[in-house]
């Protein structure tokens, strides 16, 4: 190379960034300033539905144990059982030494439920997210999800690096116009939404987003973790009720709500689970559930999908059936979760604190929960909630309920 066609490169000047500081405490103000700051309170349950709140007792409309089982007498034993057998851990991963045999029976069992070949079994529904999306999409790829899908799916979708795009909540025109934009543009295609949503209590038209998924080739991933135990022959859920389990590709399920313990799974072909076996990061580098949370979750189901179950839903419904009586509203579904909206941060705040000195415990819902704007009180029926106390909630919500 002559001296000629040499080029000189001048050294690189780097901008100064100018640093922002660690002022956790300004941050803070901030979030208090906007009605948005969240703090733990010790939460003490009782007997049924009642609790002590910082040494209050109150009434608690705000659990996800929809048939009340995390207190069954049976469920509990089990736990305990599973504890003095196997210890308070599993002590390692699955895939080292953690694949206890309690794995195995409720897995099978989980997977018949569901209409599934195989099902795979995570510390907590969260993690089970962020597994499914990622194995089953990538960088070449495209997510479609529900707009009020759960935080959890926002994050396994961020973490897939797939295109994501939203239709609006439970709009299927929407959805259908978005495949129809993207169908040849993508290798695969993965929509994503929930059975029974965690904030607004309204149910995904599955019947429409299957019909579509199949018209475009798409593959569909249902939580379905408020749904199930609720929904269906033996609570299996809204494809169960739906009579559309074998064409949902893939169900998302949690052992926190109507099961009553903790921990996550996903239910699916062998063909998928065995690929989350290998490629799910949330699965391969965290130790097992503990073999307590397995038990108590396998006693859980077999009371589920039992007689008693089904005595458990029907007083359920008579619990959501009672709650509406006498309220003119737009909408009525057959869902424990009744979101009162009330609007702004600030109010939402001051209804709830209202609320609590009446006995009441219902926290206010807000952003980044739900967006901004659109904070609200969302009440949890249960099995275990008895008329009067409903009543008194009624009356205590009595203007905003009308809607």
């Amino acid at each position: 190379m002559t001296a000629a066609s040499c080029i000189v490169l001048k050294p690189y000047k780097k901008e100064k960034v100018k640093k922002k500081n660690f002022d956790f405490g300004k941050r803070l103000q901030d979030l208090r300033e906007k009605n948005l700051e969240r703090r733990l309170r010790e939460f003490k349950p009782s007997v049924g539905m009642k609790a002590e709140v910082e040494g209050k007792e109150i009434l608690n409309f705000s659990s996800n144990d929809y048939l009340g089982l995390s207190r069954d007498f049976s469920v509990i034993e089990k736990a305990i059982e599973a504890t003095k057998e196997y210890g308070t851990s599993c002590s390692a991963s699955r895939l080292i030494s953690g694949n206890n045999p309690l794995f195995h029976a409720l897995e099978r069992s989980l997977a018949r439920w569901k209409g599934k070949e195989k099902a795979l079994i995570f510390p907590s529904g969260f993690m089970a997210a962020l597994a499914s999306i990622p194995s089953l999409v990538g960088t070449s790829d495209l997510v479609l999800m529900d707009s009020l899908c759960h935080a959890s799916l926002w994050e396994g979708a961020r973490l897939s690096r797939a295109t994501l795009r939203v239709f609006a909540h439970n709009e299927v025109e929407d959805l259908k116009k978005l495949l129809e934009r993207y169908a040849l543009k993508y290798e695969r295609i993965l929509v994503v939404t929930e059975s029974l949503f965690s904030m607004d209590g309204d149910m995904a038209p599955l019947r429409e987003l299957v019909e579509l998924k199949e018209r475009f080739e798409a593959y569909l991933l249902l939580d379905d973790a408020h749904g199930e135990g609720l929904l269906g022959e033996g609570g299996g859920g809204l494809a169960t009720a739906l009579g559309l389990a074998e064409k949902v590709d893939v169900i998302l399920g949690t052992f926190s709500k109507a099961l009553g313990s903790q921990g996550g799974y996903i239910a699916a072909s062998q063909e998928v689970i065995e690929w989350m076996i290998n490629t799910a990061k949330s699965f391969i580098f965290t130790t097992a559930l503990s073999p307590s949370c397995m038990a108590a979750a396998t006693s859980a189901l077999d009371i589920v999908r039992s007689e008693r179950g089904d005595l458990l839903r029907r007083k359920l419904r008579e619990n959501i059936c009672y709650f509406f009586e006498g309220i003119s509203t737009s909408t009525f579904y057959y869902s424990p979760i009744i979101p009162v909206k009330i609007g702004s941060e600030e109010k939402a705040v001051r209804v709830s604190a209202d609320l609590e000195k009446k006995g009441i415990y219902l926290p206010p819902i807000r952003y980044p929960t739900v967006p901004k704007g659109e904070a609200r009180l969302r009440i949890s029926l249960t099995a275990l909630h008895d008329f009067d106390q409903i009543a008194y909630l009624k009356n205590a919500l009595e203007k905003y309920l009308h809607c």
